[in-house]
């Protein structure tokens, strides 16, 4: 060994604990809490932010990171508090701004939430989260004009973020815009065929608008997705219990039991099915 390398490495052996700390990389601490983050371990991820942040208390990164750590384990005063700081070492972050939103929605703040996120729009006017958000405190409190218009800047900012294009959709149902509505659930299913909220809601506008054959295929369509799918099984069941009870009240009792067994096959516990496919057999009136 080199006598320079000899001489170094005994001065660093030598030095003490806090001195040879501050002679760490804090960047490598932030990449290991990084990589901790990706695979799930939030405790090992928050020891190293923290480190970085002992070695470099300006790391915006870090604190950031901290910050998203500390809230997915619903330390929500601690998470806020770190964004409070990043915002304060750079008032231009619209990471920081954008989370002190989120945790103002968490804690069902709308005001401080709508204020934090049109600081962000401030300073991103394109800022595609900010304005999701914005869409959705409006959604909350049934402006849907406002809702619209902010999510149709969401999609225009990331037209390939799914829950935005169904966000706009319900925003449209919502507002009696159904063609509008059909449109965004249309294109949610192209770019993910089984995203199956959109089927549910597609399902309801064919129903509403009497086409009841292609609401009972959206709604199937879900159930081989994924045959749990509990909203599915209710769409089906109630339409099936209404079309059932039509028949009966136009004294097609054939036609009302064979729908009735229809309900039981989606949902074998319907108690409106049950009493009624048990009482007609009796000839005893039935109940809706």
């Amino acid at each position: 060994m080199k006598k320079g390398l000899f001489l170094l490495l005994s001065f660093l052996l030598l030095l003490p604990a806090g001195l040879s700390a501050q002679l760490q990389d804090p960047s490598q601490h932030a990449f290991k809490g990084a990589e901790y983050h990706y695979r799930g371990e939030l405790d090992k991820a928050l020891a190293e932010f923290k480190l970085a942040l002992q070695l470099n208390p300006g790391d915006e990164y870090a604190r950031s990171q901290l910050g998203v750590v500390y809230a997915k384990k619903r330390l929500f005063a601690q998470a806020r508090e770190q964004f409070r700081q990043v915002a304060k070492l750079n008032p231009r972050n619209t990471f920081a701004r954008l989370w002190l939103g989120i945790l103002a929605l968490q804690a069902q703040q709308l005001q401080q939430a709508y204020q934090a996120f049109r600081q962000v729009l401030e300073l991103d006017p394109q800022h595609a989260e900010a304005h999701y958000f914005l869409g959705a405190i409006y959604n909350f409190r049934r402006n849907r004009a406002k809702a619209i218009e902010e999510l149709k800047k969401t999609r225009d900012a990331d037209p390939w973020e799914i829950d935005t294009h169904y966000r706009l959709g319900v925003a449209f149902h919502d507002a009696g815009m159904i063609y509008n509505a059909m449109l965004e659930y249309e294109r949610v299913l192209q770019m993910n065929p089984k995203y199956t909220k959109a089927y549910n809601q597609l399902g309801w506008i064919h129903y509403n608008l009497g086409e009841r054959e292609k609401a009972y295929a959206r709604w199937r369509k879900v159930l081989k997705i994924n045959p749990r799918d509990r909203e599915a099984r209710f769409n089906l069941a109630k339409t099936y219990n209404d079309q059932a009870w039509e028949y009966y009240q136009q004294g097609k009792l054939d036609s009302a039991r064979k729908w009735w067994r229809k309900v039981l096959a989606v949902n074998p516990s319907n108690k409106a099915a049950n009493y009624n496919l048990k009482h007609l057999l009796k000839g005893e009136e039935a109940i809706h």
